[in-house]
């Protein structure tokens, strides 16, 4: 019986976790091209402005240039250039290595569609090196060097959307689960 009534609320749980598992974060912006090494974190102010089509920003990845060397890389999400009075929304910290994106994710931000945000690019890794192209992402543009604007430039960048929060089950599915659970343990408590 204790390991029948077990797998009943172990089966719930999973039924109830369902819908957070479904809220996936999907990319929302994208500027995949990669063809040159743009910056590198040995500088100041790497940032790149983006205009999101969500109402939510989960994360943001940058692509690396080859390099040997292992180690963290800081992506944060500003509202604002941080030069220019900008307030630091989210931050999330991945590991880094060789040519490859690199992903970030944090607590869902709420956002609005069509307005310019910032991400801001920094390692204790001197030797990675942000890839970028020239400007194909029409809606932002790179900064480097204390934030000094690059519009012929864009680094290899994606940003992250999803649910601005997780989605809770309706109580009347819950209260038809836990009728369902009951009606289970009372059917195998009473027939054997």
């Amino acid at each position: 019986m204790h390991s029948f009534t077990r797998s009943c609320l172990l089966g719930l749980c999973l039924t109830l976790s369902l819908p957070l598992a479904m809220a996936q974060s999907r990319i929302d912006q994208n500027q995949p091209e990669a063809s040159l090494p743009i910056a590198g974190l040995y500088q100041t102010g790497l940032a790149q402005s983006f205009q999101t089509a969500a109402a939510s920003i989960t994360g943001a990845g940058a692509m690396l240039r080859q390099t040997e060397e292992a180690g963290p890389i800081t992506i944060s999400l500003w509202d604002a250039l941080p030069s220019q009075g900008g307030v630091k929304l989210a931050e999330g910290v991945a590991r880094g290595l060789g040519s490859t994106w690199v992903d970030t994710f944090w607590t869902p931000v709420q956002a609005t569609a069509g307005k310019t945000y910032f991400l801001v690019f920094t390692s204790d890794i001197p030797y990675f090196i942000l890839n970028g192209s020239d400007d194909v992402y029409k809606f932002g543009m790179a900064y480097a060097n204390d934030y000094a604007a690059f519009p012929q430039y864009d680094y290899a960048f994606r940003t992250y959307a999803g649910p601005a929060a997780p989605p809770v089950p309706e109580p009347a599915t819950v209260a038809m689960l836990l009728a369902g659970l009951s009606a289970l343990i009372l059917r195998r408590r009473f027939l054997g």
